[in-house]
């Protein structure tokens, strides 16, 4: 565990190393999760580019404090007694479409839905799936995030990666060993050594008829609308087991639209849980563990969590 010394030594490097304007101490990491909730980071850095998610990475190695990236904050669900160490929030947000070449990079801040609608824009198709998805590049990446029939692994061709050792790398699509809603990286074990950290990342597109691109996401829109709640979520809490759906299961155990704190299960859709306005974290975490309990009381099913539960608990 990183010491007040190391963390006060690591800021006055941090704010060499990024400028002190994006550097903070004792941030609310509400401020930056979908779901509102979240106490401080010990540190917090804001890297605006590339450059700067991969100097202050390889800073909080050096230093040995740990270190977690966050970019839309979409798929997790921070302590309220906050994270230990430095979060670095990614802002590295360029897109860079090759018409000609039938790819699009992405630095890994930039968010997914946007990076679809430059290709439907030039009619280029792979990512239209993906319209409605909140998160980021980098979160797609190591989530294998995926809707309406595609996903991540169907199109990526590879990712700059900032290894452990500080090195960057070119990994392919096969070294990240997708499966749904799974790769290598994610829910890597707690380790004092950084993780792998995605940079940026190149996909595969597909000339198509710009008009049927553009029909193919209104329509994956209007259906996320119908079938998804709005307000502050974290998106999907389980994965769907094998066969069946998690909101299905939940539901059947009796507790959509349960209440609990200022947090509720969703009544449109069990799998998400809403923060209604105040709630704790405490709250939806309880709610979450409650799904997760009677759906394996009473049905003998053991829900897998797809939001991370971070910080310290």
């Amino acid at each position: 565990m990183a010491t007040v010394s190391d963390l006060e030594r690591l800021q006055k490097v941090l704010e060499a190393a990024v400028g002190p304007s994006s550097v903070q101490s004792h941030c609310p990491l509400s401020r930056y999760t979908t779901l509102k909730v979240g106490g401080p980071a010990d540190l917090l850095v804001e890297a605006q580019s590339v450059e700067a998610l991969a100097r202050s990475v390889r800073c909080a190695a050096e230093e040995g404090v740990p270190c977690r990236v966050l970019g839309s904050g979409a798929n997790v669900l921070v302590s309220p007694a906050g994270m230990r160490g430095l979060v670095v929030v990614n802002r590295a947000r360029s897109v860079t479409l090759s018409p000609r070449g039938l790819r699009i990079g992405a630095e890994s801040g930039a968010t997914l839905a946007g990076a679809a609608r430059q290709c439907i824009r030039a009619g280029l198709g792979g990512l239209e799936w993906a319209v409605g998805i909140p998160g980021t590049i980098g979160g797609a990446v190591v989530g294998n995030a995926g809707a309406s029939g595609g996903c991540v692994a169907d199109s990526l061709l590879s990712a700059s990666m900032l290894e452990s050792d500080g090195a960057v790398a070119d990994w392919p699509v096969e070294r990240f060993c997708y499966g749904y809603r799974s790769s290598l990286l994610k829910h890597q074990p707690p380790s004092p050594e950084p993780h792998a950290v995605v940079l940026a990342a190149e996909f595969r597109l597909a000339p198509a008829d710009r008009t049927s691109l553009q029909s193919k996401a209104t329509a994956i829109l209007e259906r996320r609308a119908a079938t998804q709640p709005r307000g502050a979520s974290c998106g999907s809490v389980f994965r769907n087991p094998q066969g069946d759906h998690a909101g299905r299961l939940i539901e059947a155990a009796g507790l959509k639209g349960t209440l609990l704190g200022g947090a509720q299960i969703s009544p449109m859709h069990a799998n998400f849980v809403i923060n209604l306005g105040g709630a704790g974290a405490e709250a939806i975490k309880a709610l979450i563990d409650l799904a997760a309990e009677q759906v394996w009381a009473q049905f003998g099913i053991r829900l897998e969590l797809e939001v991370e539960v971070i910080g310290d608990w």
